[in-house]
């Protein structure tokens, strides 16, 4: 028999919810005796993240709200996420790898997942209140000390840990960084019809030269792996706005992957920063990084973690490619894909990582 999964929020109900609390060990015998649906929260592209409120026959210490995460509305987004592993990868990410690092993330309550029927659904805790970052507003350099330090709670926790392998994740490896070329080959045409009217000639020529150099920068420069969140950006943070919230939690795991960790933080500061101000503070930020790696017991070189920063200046520009043709298109998905592509391809510009990627070959 199926297991029973929703997937849209008019599939809810209080039956369904008290289950499944039951199961995860937080309804602990009370029954939800009203569900109600309040609206979409976050701005995401591949998914929908729905707030429910929830009345129990015995309130006391049982969450007043949820947030439940399904399957994207637009079909061709929902078939090509299931198909390329997005989903499956944020479920495994919860059930296997949250409950073994040290990352902060929603409380994840119920995951479910049926890649043959094409049906997923996560159940967590409601982080009322929090704001989501923004893309566009970038962070502060104070904000971006909290996310240093949630980048090495994922980070240190499985290094270099061959464990990883077996769970399915993709991986820096040969026949991945094969794949990958493949990828892009078929999609940064598809980016540059999109948007490439909003780009330099500076920006076209990084994606193209990118093309030929991206299967060997696949390969990766030999750093033990750990787990990457792979789309480490504002938009996918919650920032505390009071003493009762944490001060800083990460969201959506679908490009959760195996790979080079400081590649999480090129990502963050050549994304979050304008190029002044990147420029500014990026030593800082990696050196931080590095020294809490060492004080979590990761040993790494300084000129071996600013090499891997430099490498990772690229995972900006694939994923801007890549989700140029796997997002459902909005107005503002457009204007955050040329954003993240723009200030990617200048940050490999300015830290000469094409260069580097070639020598590496």
């Amino acid at each position: 028999m199926a297991e029973d999964i929703r997937i849209d929020p008019e599939e809810f109900d209080a039956p369904w919810m008290t289950a499944v609390l039951e199961e995860a060990g937080v309804a602990r015998g009370a029954t939800v005796t009203a569900l109600e649906f309040t609206g979409y929260v976050g701005t995401g592209q591949m998914s929908r993240n729905g707030r429910f409120r929830l009345e129990w026959s015995e309130p006391e210490s049982r969450p007043a709200t949820v947030v439940a995460k399904f399957p994207s509305a637009d079909p061709p987004t929902r078939a090509s996420s299931f198909v390329n592993g997005a989903y499956h990868n944020e479920y495994v990410f919860y059930v296997e790898i949250a409950p073994t690092v040290r990352v902060r993330t929603p409380t994840c309550w119920v995951a479910k997942y049926d890649g043959e029927a094409e049906r997923c659904v996560l159940v967590m805790e409601d982080l009322a209140q929090s704001a989501q970052g923004d893309q566009f507003e970038g962070c502060t350099l104070d904000q971006a000390e909290l996310v240093v330090g949630q980048a090495v709670g994922l980070h240190a926790p499985r290094w270099g840990d061959p464990s990883l392998f077996a769970l399915g994740f993709r991986s820096a490896h040969e026949d991945r960084a094969e794949l990958l070329g493949q990828y892009y080959a078929a999609t940064v045409d598809v980016c540059l019809e999109r948007l490439g009217p909003n780009f330099t000639d500076d920006v076209v020529t990084v994606l193209e030269r990118f093309r030929t150099s991206i299967t060997p920068w696949g390969r990766g420069t030999g750093t033990p792996a750990t787990v990457v969140h792979g789309d480490f950006r504002p938009d996918n943070f919650l920032f505390g706005q009071t003493p009762e919230a944490p001060p800083l939690a990460i969201v959506d795991w679908q490009t959760v992957a195996l790979g080079s960790g400081v590649t999480d933080l090129a990502y963050f500061v050549g994304g979050a920063f304008a190029r002044d101000e990147r420029a500014g503070v990026e030593r800082e930020l990696v050196e931080s990084y590095r020294q809490r790696l060492l004080a979590a017991g990761v040993e790494y070189s300084a000129d071996d973690c600013w090499r891997d920063y430099r490498w990772g200046t690229f995972h900006g520009v694939l994923i801007s490619v890549l989700a140029s043709s796997m997002a459902a298109q909005t107005e503002r998905g457009d204007r955050m894909l040329s954003l993240m592509a723009i200030r990617a391809a200048q940050h490999a510009i300015d830290l000469e990582a094409l260069d580097l990627v070639d020598l590496g070959r």
